[in-house]
């Protein structure tokens, strides 16, 4: 019987890849005025984007806190202008102060819009009293800040436990803050290894969301584990919810 419904929280609950790009396109303005040059002009929101990327890949395992990646993200892309054929007359100093300060208003600008897809409130809230809910996210958006505060018993965020999914470490989490068994426990997810793979691996029930509705369930090289439902959008959960 399943007693906790835990949620994904990027591309699951909203829709995180539009507001990273709206901030990022924000951050590049702020970097071109603070660096004029063709070298910043040159920039843009991809290369930022991967800047960070390449950094989480170094410090997988090592560097868990977002704003910590962010940062060096920021870093690595500044050092490539100061570095490059148009080289900056900025120091590591002055661009380390700045690094800080894109950081600061990323994060601003990311949570001013909540990207609520239009199915998430219908679904929390058709599934209030019936299930005890939590948020499982390998991000750091703290519900509250975006309108959903009062929706989560439990909010476990990899970043405060040195652990992330799919590492059943971090399932454990919230087996003993939410004191539950893990065949009591499903994850609503969109990651194939991070969601599925990982809530299966741990011993949990697992529904993949395919937003896109690219097609049916393909396995993960290397994976043998299968979602127990799969979905296309929120409204379908409550009715799945009640089959397993």
């Amino acid at each position: 019987m399943i007693a906790a419904v835990l949620f994904d929280g990027d591309q699951t609950l909203w829709d995180f890849q539009k507001v990273m790009r709206t901030a990022l396109a924000a951050v590049l303005d702020e970097l071109r005025q603070a660096r004029p040059g063709p070298a910043a002009d040159k920039l843009r929101i991809g290369e930022l984007a991967a800047d960070r990327g390449a950094v989480a890949e170094e410090l997988q395992g090592i560097e868990f806190n977002l704003a910590r990646l962010r940062q060096l993200g920021f870093d690595r892309t500044l050092r490539r202008l100061r570095d490059g054929d148009h080289a900056s007359p900025f120091t590591e100093a002055e661009d380390a102060a700045l690094s800080e300060q894109l950081t600061s208003s990323y994060f601003h600008h990311r949570d001013r819009d909540p990207a609520l897809f239009s199915d998430t409130l219908p679904c929390l809230n058709a599934l209030r009293g019936h299930y005890r809910i939590g948020l499982l996210s390998n991000g750091s958006r703290l519900p509250e800040s975006i309108g959903l505060a009062g929706y989560f018993e439990a909010v476990v965020f990899a970043q405060d436990h040195q652990v992330a999914k799919p590492d059943a470490g971090i399932f454990t989490v919230v087996e003993q803050q939410m004191k539950v068994e893990p065949e009591g426990c499903v994850l609503i997810g969109d990651h194939p290894v991070n969601d599925v793979v990982g809530a299966k691996r741990a011993g949990w029930r697992a529904i993949w969301i395919d937003r896109p509705g690219d097609g049916s369930w393909l396995a993960p090289p290397g994976c043998t584990e299968l979602p127990d439902a799969v979905i296309t959008a929120l409204d379908q959960l409550p009715a799945v919810l009640a089959h397993l």
